[in-house]
């Protein structure tokens, strides 16, 4: 799967800016993943403000993770649940127009802030140790993760994902990142841990792992347990684990508001009063929401507390990370947003921190606290690890082969 980019969605158009319609579409039918809101779909604020002149472009979005493609084009023969691989392939011929960068539209930073404070926890050993990026998409996280992790390994599902992520680190002369592709929906390591048979390349090593909406794949739920128990076991005892997911609460708030300001937002249940379909009956159950046309998975934040205890894992910190109404609407300036859409709250995904505990019976992780005690977005008080400060900027890549032959097991 690619992360690092997933369901909530931003615009870098500069198309989304021109003023004549005859303009924006001859540009968007030449760009895949770039949609036009049909006139009679747009809120009669967007109406109104375009007055006697010429119509202005009605605003495009896409899916944080995903693309969305025109009402008028074909339909996308492949599907992110079936075909993985040529879905991800896809996406990578526009992957900036197509896929949503939650790390360049975190509006507080909180994700920079977070891989900075995990860091800064590890000075104390030997340097700031090194981490894995699960599902790098196209290498948005690489250059923060390089800046603060002395070696840095990535994988994507994609090669030519992988090859983005590769170009990227190349042009930003980053030496400490490797890229390469690995399916991480596939078991890659075995139950026991690794002092039970010796050293194996890569099990336990890191101290640190990046999952940025990579869990995001309709389909067997015993998939995203899969993938978060390689994390697990990628981190050595004690390590930690970054995981952003899509915000299920957060997708009902977005189209609750949306359908109020009669706006055609990224999702449409129940809009203007209509009834889910079986289907979408079936598949809101399971928390799978159509974002911009495209099926994906969202969590409901104890949901995602409990899938990562049956992996092991601890909730150290759940937070929010927040995005703009015009980045999540997929417009190109905050002009174009309606005024009763700026207030707060804004739309969010949620940042988990995991950790995988430092004591092990069996080969098995002890059971870890209720998940209910686990710091919440609610409370007030930061983990220990983090000290208050201002926000900073958010980060980018770089590559260097692994040696195999001492890999290094210390957090």
């Amino acid at each position: 799967m690619s992360a690092g980019s997933r369901p909530p969605l931003a615009m870098r158009d500069s198309d989304a800016g021109r003023g004549a319609q005859s303009a924006f579409a001859a540009t968007a039918s030449a760009s895949f993943g770039r949609s036009k809101r049909p006139t009679s779909m747009r809120s009669t604020w967007a109406q109104t403000a375009a007055g006697p002149h010429p119509a202005t472009p009605t605003p495009l979005r896409r899916p944080s993770s995903t693309p969305a493609h025109r009402p008028t084009q074909r339909p996308m023969t492949r599907s992110m649940e079936k075909q993985p691989l040529q879905y991800w392939n896809q996406q990578a011929k526009n992957y900036d127009d197509n896929i949503f960068s939650t790390i360049d539209e975190d509006r507080t930073g909180i994700i920079s802030e977070t891989i900075e404070g995990c860091a800064r926890s590890l000075e104390g050993k030997e340097g700031p140790g090194r981490c894995v990026d699960l599902g790098c998409g196209a290498g948005k996280y690489l250059h923060k993760l390089a800046k603060h992790f002395h070696q840095v390994v990535a994988y994507d599902l994609s090669p030519k994902l992988v090859a983005l992520a590769q170009k990227e680190v190349k042009n930003r002369h980053i030496s400490n990142v490797h890229v390469s592709v690995r399916d991480l929906a596939q078991v890659w390591y075995r139950l026991e841990p690794a002092s039970q048979f010796g050293h194996l390349k890569e099990m336990e090593s890191y101290s640190f792992a990046v999952l940025a909406n990579v869990l995001i794949a309709p389909g067997d739920p015993s998939l995203h347990q899969r993938m978060l128990l390689n994390a697990y076991r990628s981190v050595c005892p004690g390590g930690r684990v970054l995981c952003i997911v899509p915000a299920w609460e957060s997708a009902m708030y977005v189209n609750m508001r949306c359908d109020e300001e009669k706006y055609e937002g990224p999702y449409t249940v129940g809009v203007g009063g209509s009834k889910p379909t079986r289907t979408e009956g079936a598949d809101l159950l399971r928390g799978i929401l159509r974002r911009s046309g495209v099926r994906t998975k969202h969590y409901l934040e104890p949901e995602f507390r409990h899938m990562a205890g049956k992996v092991g894992l601890q909730v150290e910190m759940c937070k929010r990370v927040e995005y703009s109404w015009r980045s999540e609407l997929g417009l190109s300036s905050e002009c174009q947003v309606p005024p009763r859409l700026k207030d707060s709250p804004l739309p969010w995904d949620w940042l988990f921190l995991l950790q995988r505990p430092v004591g092990e019976e069996n080969g098995r992780p002890r059971p870890g606290p209720n998940p209910a005690l686990a710091q919440s977005d609610s409370e007030t008080r930061l983990p220990t690890l983090f000290q208050p400060k201002a926000l900073v900027s958010r980060g980018g890549d770089s590559s260097q082969e692994l040696s195999a032959a001492s890999p290094n097991f210390d957090c």
